[in-house]
């Protein structure tokens, strides 16, 4: 009896470990495994904030007039000033200024070299062509950097380490490198491209960015002496970049990644999530490709927690719950069974809470109910869910910012209705009893001219009124393929008295080669009419007006018309509010404010963007970008010709 009660018992314990041991397996790797990708996407993140800041001090410094105007001027001294406080304050390790033709001014990083061309830089290249910033990721070659810094070209030559499982190459040394990159046009005082503004940050042994990683999401936690996270920067399948550590403690520059991860992320330019040989460890991994401007993958990014860690928890975990298995045989079977589910409960609220952060509810917080392995383990869950459920707050929180001034256009849009109805009736009553009565006043009298007053408010009230209906109604455009120059031509036929009357002078600069456009043209052509309309109220003394048009890239085809004026201009403060229902700078009774509420209403309807720029003095350009028609495909006889087949 008791050989079979202990054999009864036995088998139990038995199964139960294998089948804890399996669960217990599984739960960390998954674990591991949707750490490590939270961990990527946040090293990710990183990665387009610093590209971005770069971006964003080019722009706002080409934007300046003082260095736009030194730039035209080329101001040296005031370029140097300017660019050395830029270069200081973004960390950059290239910063210059082209004139138009690419032919460099100044150069930050090296003020005794100026005057040579610079057309063969992709950057500059796209900024002349297109006029518009750019920035990406790019390889340049080592002989390139020697011409702007011989110390950049230094850090970019690495010497390629023989590594285990790595695939073979013949390459000896890297001769490129990595550079983060950006280029912003600078415009002279009359709009046109008087400079290119060019910066570049090597990461070829640049390791700000990913110990700054590794200081924020890791918060440099280390085990057996080693860092239990890490994150590199490869270009092509060689570390450049990274906190990764050789046996001696350096830093594995040079080094490269395995066959296995190499084929899988940048042939197919797929993302590796799982166990990885790095080095000379096991880490639990997640690569994904990096891509230059011409979205070919050239480099990856990397992050990886120490396997050991993950795998050292789960064996001293599974030791334990073998114990305790044990003392239940040797007690009795029921009091280890009930031990080892107290071991499993927090595991199990661990795969719980997972499962519902995976399904989108990310105010999950566990209690830490110890200070061992799975109290640490519970801690770093708590800590991924708070940080995940700040980004998805933040998120929430743009997005909301982007749908408010949606939400207030459709709001006052639908109380614009209400009220339009409302007071349109009693309106056009007043108007024609008024009429009525100017009939019968006598000419020259009192009576007569108090109706004309009333004539004239009522006419005006009416006229708001019309356009608060156009504000509020939201007609489905009726799109197809149309000719955008003629919808222009149309537009300034329309108004061409006007201009006339105002000693206003019409230039048309229409691309003859534009493609066709998706649109409804009665609408695109109400939203030409109120802004040509606007910009000849906008010079009463006489001026010039350009209408013109051009392609446009900015991700799909566009096309794009401008409508430009020498008028007054706009104060800075207004421009943000122009697009605003009832916001207007004209004198009173001189205009509603409708009109470019409902431009910008017609546009986005169609897809397309509104935008505005003016200067006091100068005059205001608006610019309106639509989609272009897709080609059509030829027909299978015009493939074939005549005969073909």
């Amino acid at each position: 009896m008791i050989v079979s009660m202990l054999s009864v018992v036995v088998i139990s314990g038995g199964v139960a470990m294998a089948i804890g041991a399996h669960l217990l397996w599984r739960q960390m790797n998954q674990e591991a495994e949707n750490r490590v990708r939270g961990e990527l996407s946040a090293a990710r993140e990183f990665y387009r904030q610093r590209l971005a800041a770069i971006d964003s001090a080019l722009r706002y410094t080409a934007l300046g007039e003082k260095f736009s105007q030194a730039a035209a001027d080329r101001d040296t001294p005031s370029l140097a000033q300017r660019l050395r406080t830029v270069r200081a304050t973004a960390g950059l390790d290239l910063l210059s200024v082209t004139d138009a033709a690419g032919r460099v001014i100044y150069r930050a990083h090296r003020p005794d070299r100026s005057g040579d061309a610079r057309l063969d830089d992709p950057l500059v290249q796209r900024v002349v062509a297109t006029g518009e910033a750019v920035s990406g990721t790019i390889l340049v070659p080592v002989d390139r950097l020697e011409r702007e810094d011989p110390a950049l070209a230094r850090r970019a030559r690495i010497r390629v380490v023989e590594t285990p499982k790595a695939r073979p190459t013949d390459l000896a040394e890297l001769d490129a490198g990595m550079m983060l990159c950006a280029a912003a046009p600078v415009r002279g005082p009359d709009g046109r491209l008087a400079g290119v503004l060019r910066a570049a940050v090597l990461l070829n042994r640049n390791f700000a960015l990913v110990d700054q990683v590794e200081n924020t999401v890791f918060r440099n936690e280390l085990y057996r002496g080693r860092p239990l996270g890490t994150v590199t920067i490869f270009q092509g399948d060689v570390r450049i970049s990274t906190n990764v550590q050789r046996a001696d403690g350096t830093r594995a520059i040079g080094t490269r990644v395995s066959a296995e991860v190499y084929e899988h992320v940048l042939p197919r330019g797929k993302t590796w999530l799982g166990p990885a040989w790095v080095v000379n460890q096991w880490y639990v991994s997640a690569y994904e490709p990096i891509y230059d401007m011409d979205q070919q993958p050239i480099g990856m990014l990397y992050v990886g927690l120490l396997k050991d860690k993950f795998s050292d928890v789960t064996r001293r975990t599974l030791a334990l719950f073998g114990l305790i298995t044990l003392a239940g045989v040797l007690a009795a079977g029921a009091a280890g069974w009930k031990l080892a589910n107290s071991m499993s409960r927090p595991l199990s609220s661990l795969a719980s809470a997972s499962a519902a952060i995976a399904r989108g509810e990310l105010s999950q917080e566990l209690p830490v109910q110890s200070s061992d392995e799975i109290g640490s383990l519970t801690r770093a869950f708590n800590t991924m869910a708070r940080s995940l459920k700040e980004r998805d707050e933040l998120l929430k929180q743009r997005t909301r910012l982007e749908l408010s001034r949606s939400e207030r256009l459709a709001a006052i849009g639908r109380l614009a209705a209400g009220v339009a109805h409302e007071i349109n009736n009693p309106l056009t009553g007043v108007l024609t009893f008024a009429h009525l009565l100017l009939k019968d006043a006598p000419d020259g009298s009192r009576t007569r001219e108090d109706l004309e007053t009333i004539i004239e408010a009522t006419t005006r009230c009416r006229d708001i009124v019309r356009g608060l209906l156009d504000f509020s109604r939201q007609n489905e455009p009726h799109t197809r393929p149309s000719d955008l120059n003629s919808v222009l031509r149309e537009a300034l036929a329309l108004t061409q008295n006007q201009a006339h009357i105002n000693h206003v002078s019409v230039a048309e600069e229409l691309d003859p080669d534009l493609p066709d456009v998706v649109i409804d043209a009665n609408q695109i052509q109400q939203v030409a009419v109120n802004v040509i309309v606007n910009a000849i109220d906008a010079m009463p003394d006489g001026g010039r007006l350009t209408v013109r048009t051009r392609r446009v890239r900015d991700g799909a085809e566009r096309v794009a018309f401008e409508i430009a004026d020498t008028g007054s201009g706009i104060r800075e403060e207004d421009l943000e509010h122009v697009f605003d229902p009832f916001f207007t700078t004209k004198p009173v009774g001189m205009g509603t404010g409708l009109g470019l509420a409902i431009a910008y209403g017609v546009v986005a309807e169609h897809g397309g963007r509104i935008e505005l720029s003016s200067e006091i003095g100068r005059g205001t350009t608006v610019i309106v970008r639509l989609p272009a028609a897709p080609e059509e495909e030829p027909r299978e006889e015009e493939r074939s010709g005549p005969g073909g087949g």
